[in-house]
C-alpha cells in the first residue's frame, strides 16, 4: 500500500518544486510581475479546481493541488518580503531558502 501512495507524493513534490522554480524565474525576468498578478492566476486555478465536472483524474488533481500550493507560497513570500504588489526578485527568498540573484 505504501508503494501505491508513493507515486502520488513524488508527483506532488516534483510538481511543487518545478512550479516554484518557474515562478522564481518569472519574478526575476518580469519586473511587472507581483503578488497581484499571481493572485489573478491563482483565482483562475481555484476556479479550475472547482470545475471538475468532466473528471480530471487523480494525476491531474495532484498536479493542480501542487500548482496552487506553489502560487500560494510564492504570494506569501512576496507579501512577507514587504510588498503588496511588485517587489525586487532579489529580496524574495527562493524555494531553497536563498534569495534570488541576477
Amino acid at each position: 500500500m505504501a508503494e501505491s501512495a508513493d507515486w502520488r507524493e513524488k508527483t506532488y513534490e516534483h510538481t511543487l518544486e518545478e512550479e516554484l522554480l518557474g515562478l522564481e524565474r518569472r519574478l526575476e525576468a518580469d519586473p511587472d510581475c507581483g503578488a497581484g498578478s499571481l493572485e489573478g492566476i491563482l483565482a483562475h486555478l481555484y476556479r479550475s479546481e472547482g470545475a471538475d465536472w468532466g473528471g480530471r483524474g487523480e494525476v491531474q488533481n495532484i498536479i493542480l493541488s501542487a500548482t496552487i500550493a506553489a502560487y500560494e507560497l510564492t504570494i506569501a513570500r512576496l507579501r512577507k518580503a514587504g510588498g503588496p504588489e511588485s517587489v525586487s526578485p532579489e529580496s524574495v527568498p527562493a524555494a531553497n531558502g536563498r534569495t534570488t540573484s541576477k
